[in-house]
């Protein structure tokens, strides 16, 4: 299937540093994006992330994705960019092969339902989070 873009050619684009958090409730999956903040700091002066976007997505079309995620990682490993999976150079090292990289800083825990708490982050020196989501439509 191919999606034609609109005529102007202007779709609108967002950055994010990453994914703060992702829950499912009420049949939907809630994908948080965070970019780091330019005016909070923490106590070191480093930014703070900061909630930028919220991504809602069917189960079928959170799956979908995840497949087209996985596609894109094995076409930069094959193109070289990214090592292998399974690889133990670049930050792989005592992982079983096809286990999960480890997260990156300020990346979302595993998913999980709107029922169990959040994960906290490991050390001292991950920036902290801020409260739980005031939205609405967030299950």
């Amino acid at each position: 299937m191919t999606i034609e873009p609109p005529p102007d050619d202007r779709i609108p684009e967002l950055y994010a540093d990453g994914v703060f958090d992702i829950g499912f409730g009420n049949g939907m999956v809630r994908i948080d994006l965070f970019s780091l903040s330019a005016l909070r700091k923490d106590d070191n002066g480093q930014p703070l992330p900061a909630i930028r976007q919220r991504v809602v997505m069917s189960l079928p079309g959170f799956l979908a994705s995840l497949a087209a995620l996985e596609g894109m990682r094995q076409r930069l490993e094959a193109a070289g960019v990214l090592p292998p999976a399974g690889n133990a150079g670049a930050g792989n090292a005592g992982q079983p092969a096809g286990s999960a990289p480890p997260p990156l800083p300020g990346a979302a825990p595993a998913l999980r339902t709107s029922a169990q708490p959040p994960v906290q982050p490991a050390s001292p020196a991950a920036p902290a989070r801020p409260g739980p989501p005031r939205s609405p439509n967030f299950g």
